[in-house]
């Protein structure tokens, strides 16, 4: 594996530490104030269920965040891709949030029978609820039972942090030494990574959201949150580079060859995302099963729909029209701008999935906002202060030449 030189002396490839630090104190005390407004409900019979179910949805938002972007740094390496060598290091700096997600999961792990219902069947006020629930219970014992649920909780959050911090630390580590081996033995460790990854977020997806309705299950729901998942990182990952590149870092170093190829994967996974949604509804749709049925009835009726036609719009049919065009993957304004949209519809998206099972009525709540303000701070704060450690992109990988050069064909 031998690189030729590589002139980056023209190019702004680090984030002064004092620019990055001031950024993570803004990020970091919106996220510090927005934790503790949300954690005043955790501690009120009558506000804790609303508070609680609002810290689920932005839980799984910045998880999701975190994990799906140390799964884009490792799938690079598995199929030993070139083009992102420039892009990938924005993935390695978010990815490496993964740790902080075993710290946001406490309130999760300390009420979770507060939200999730197979846990506290006899709390259940809903005497045909009740029942529903303890039917459905008799054939998953085996899995829904509380030491399993926190074993396997446990399992999830240790491999992402090991993974995240794995994929960050050696990415650095080459910085310094140019060591070709560590490039190896990152790709070495990439298989096992990414079927884990493809495992842990299905099942943290059926535990922890799929898990507050037991009555209802769909085997599509891990490949949906997969989706979510992916296409929400990849907007990420665009956005942030537009941007970066915006203020005129990386000039000269990430091209629009690198913006296209992350349209279209965006445009991709848009198409996909859509395709699975449909999938897991006319499956059940078409099958007519009054147990599957009604928690479509109960995203769709009572102001629901609203939301759901949002979803349809914003998280498919703009993104999909406004990344068609080979221009648009390529300017600026567009591809940031529907890189952002898909980051923010990925919130949307999940507050869809568990809000209805939890409020009747749609009715947004200032819990939600403060929840997600909360999450989304501690992590953009986490990644401001990582993205002044280090380059923007990993300046002695012995393909980033290769990458510098990569043309669409």
């Amino acid at each position: 594996m031998s690189a030729m030189h590589t002139d980056l002396s023209a190019a702004r490839l680090q984030i002064p530490a004092g620019v990055a630090n001031r950024w993570a104190m803004i990020f970091g005390g919106i996220g510090l104030l927005g934790l503790a407004a949300t954690a005043s409900g955790f501690f009120s019979e009558a506000t804790r269920v609303e508070a609680l179910s609002a810290y689920l949805v932005a839980f799984f938002y910045v998880l999701t965040l975190g994990v799906g972007s140390m799964f884009f740094a490792a799938l690079q390496h598995l199929v030993g891709a070139r083009w992102s060598v420039v892009p990938r290091r924005i993935a390695e700096n978010y990815g490496s949030f993964t740790p902080w997600i075993a710290l946001l999961f406490i309130p999760i792990a300390v009420f979770a029978k507060d939200i999730l219902p197979w846990m506290n069947i006899e709390g259940i006020k809903n005497e045909e609820y009740r029942t529903a629930v303890t039917l459905a219970m008799e054939s998953k014992t085996w899995y829904l039972t509380v030491p399993f649920f926190y074993g396997r909780a446990a399992f999830y959050l240790v491999f992402w942090a090991l993974a995240g911090l794995f994929y960050y630390r050696k990415s650095v580590e080459v910085d310094t030494s140019g060591d070709a081996q560590t490039i190896l033995q990152m790709r070495k460790v990439a298989p096992p990574v990414v079927i884990l990854f493809g495992l842990t977020l299905s099942f943290s997806a059926f535990d922890w959201l799929m898990g507050v309705d037991p009555t209802w299950a769909t085997t599509m729901f891990g490949v949906y949150a997969f989706a979510g998942t992916i296409l929400s990182t990849l907007g990420l990952i665009a956005a942030t580079a537009r941007t970066l590149h915006g203020y005129g870092y990386m000039e000269g170093v990430i091209t629009d060859e690198h913006f296209h190829d992350l349209g279209k994967l965006m445009f991709g996974f848009t198409v996909f995302w859509a395709y699975i949604a449909y999938s897991m509804f006319m499956l059940i749709w078409y099958a007519s099963l009054p147990e599957e049925t009604v928690w479509y009835r109960k995203h769709w009726e009572n102001g629901w729909s609203t939301l759901t036609w949002t979803l349809i719009l914003l998280h498919f049919l703009l993104p999909f029209f406004g990344l068609l065009a080979r221009t648009a993957k390529r300017h600026p304004t567009i591809l940031k701008a529907i890189g952002a949209l898909l980051v923010v519809m990925h919130w949307v998206d999940l507050y869809w999935l568990v809000m209805p099972l939890f409020r009747e009525h749609m009715a947004f709540s200032w819990y939600d906002f403060a929840a997600v303000l909360g999450t989304a701070g501690l992590f953009f704060g986490v990644a401001a202060r990582t993205f002044g450690k280090a380059a923007l992109v990993p300046v002695k990988d012995p393909f980033l030449a290769d990458s510098m050069g990569y043309e669409n064909g």
